[in-house]
């Protein structure tokens, strides 16, 4: 198939930060991703729900109200598998990741690069 034909693979984020969305999804979509944003871990269980596939999915854990830690929970229930597809993408203390770093695939922490951000997805994705 030519590579222009190709699907791109989808990435979903989760982040409550508007300038973070929006720098996650340009450094994303430059890298050839199709990125979906949400902003509430409810919104995030019923893509990943209704979705076929994620290449990665893009938690923030420190949100008010409910985030990366609901979405955590869900699949911890619903669908474990799907919690290697995860990355952390946070500005929690390590002391608060270090029982979640076993279960994701990543832990991209904030402030981030954006070389360090797509390698972790690229690697996922692969």
């Amino acid at each position: 198939m030519l590579p222009l034909l190709r699907s791109k693979p989808r990435v979903l984020v989760l982040d409550d930060d508007a300038a973070i969305r929006k720098i996650v999804t340009l450094v994303l979509r430059r890298a050839g991703y199709r990125v979906e944003v949400v902003t509430k871990g409810n919104d995030a269980i019923r893509a990943i729900e209704s979705a076929d596939h994620y290449a990665a999915i893009l938690l923030d854990l420190m949100m008010p109200h409910e985030g990366g830690m609901t979405v955590m929970k869900h699949l911890r229930k619903s669908n474990p598998a799907l919690l290697k597809r995860v990355i952390l993408l946070t500005a929690a203390p390590d002391p608060v990741l270090r029982t979640m770093r076993k279960d994701v695939f990543a832990v991209v922490k904030k402030p981030f690069e954006a070389a360090v951000l797509t390698a972790a997805v690229e690697k996922l994705a692969k």
